[in-house]
């Protein structure tokens, strides 16, 4: 008796176990024509689809892609998808299946475990057809075309051209400046600024010298010493005369070799020198028209010996150097 009860007992758990695990396998036929659920044409996809739904949160062992189809079908890839409800939990397994081959095949006896409970499902029979319309015996095959080529633009040319000159010409500044480094000489020269002719620099000097007024204000002795000075370096500058250390006569006598030297220009620095050399020296006290004589005199001499004759060289200090360099 007992034992007819502990049978009992055990058939209604089966059957509870069986009704809580339902396992189910389809084909997803979601945008597929009506009567073409499980049909394709050769190269298209179709997904498996095998469902489980078990009350319980048991471990779920689908088959795998080796276990589905046979050698006529593809598995092309597999995905899982659960949902919960409530206390039901579904996880389906989705199997993309494709064939290369007309004709109607089976994906074989498909096996899930829920748990410990191994769960047979029924094959799926899957039919592949041939692509319509096509005639092979008819069509023109054709080899594979080569590879096209375009043509280059101007623009592809153009900047290798630069590319090319912009390399080239950094490799010669690299060089260039090699160059000057080992040489210790400036990378870059800049040319000096022609000097300013000698008799306009002169002229300006005295428009200056006027301009101050030193003998109106009691400098007399400064007056005249700038002003022998401005007509020294102008001699010097226009003519090569060194003047800076000779005296009166010693530059009168230089003058007196020099080709524009006539009575007038001779006696003009004359009376310059003499004035000057009165005042620094004999601390004489001119009136103040011979201050302004000798202004006169000066600029008169200067325009008058520049109109007769050209430059015959400059002064040493601008000879040394002919240029700038940074």
């Amino acid at each position: 008796m007992k034992r007819i009860f502990v049978i009992c007992i055990l058939g209604c758990l089966s059957c509870l176990s069986l009704k809580a695990q339902q396992v189910t396998s389809h084909w997803d036929t979601s945008g597929v024509a009506l009567g073409n659920q499980t049909a394709i044409t050769i190269g298209d996809q179709l997904d498996l689809v095998i469902s489980a739904t078990d009350s319980k949160m048991n471990p779920y062992i689908f088959p795998a892609p080796d276990q589905i189809g046979l050698s006529k079908l593809e598995v092309i890839g597999q995905r899982y998808d659960t949902v919960q409800n409530g206390n039901q939990v579904t996880v389906s397994q989705y199997t993309t299946l494709t064939s290369f081959d007309e004709g109607v095949y089976s994906t074989g006896a498909l096996t899930i475990q829920v748990g410990t409970t191994i769960v047979n499902v029924d094959s799926l029979m899957l039919t592949v057809n041939d692509v319509s319309d096509v005639d092979t015996t008819k069509a023109v095959i054709k080899d594979i075309a080569p590879i096209m080529r375009e043509p280059y633009t101007f623009w592809e040319i153009f900047r290798w051209i630069l590319l090319a000159i912009i390399v080239a010409a950094l490799v010669w500044l690299a060089l260039f400046i090699s160059k000057k480094i080992k040489k210790k000489e400036p990378i870059i020269v800049r040319p000096v600024e022609p000097p300013v002719p000698a008799d306009r620099e002169a002229l300006d000097h005295l428009e200056q010298l006027r301009l101050k007024g030193l003998w109106q204000s009691g400098k007399v002795k400064e007056y005249h010493t700038e002003l022998t000075d401005i007509v020294r370096r102008y001699i010097r500058r226009q003519y090569g005369i060194e003047t800076a250390e000779m005296t009166s006569d010693q530059t009168l006598d230089a003058f007196r070799e020099t080709k524009v030297c006539n009575d007038e220009n001779f006696s003009l620095l004359r009376q310059i020198l003499r004035t000057a050399d009165m005042v620094k020296f004999a601390k004489a006290e001119p009136q103040p028209f011979e201050h302004d004589l000798a202004l006169k005199n000066a600029t008169q001499f200067v325009e008058t010996t520049s109109a007769q004759s050209q430059p015959q060289s400059e002064s040493s200090e601008n000879t040394d150097q002919q240029q700038k360099t940074i």
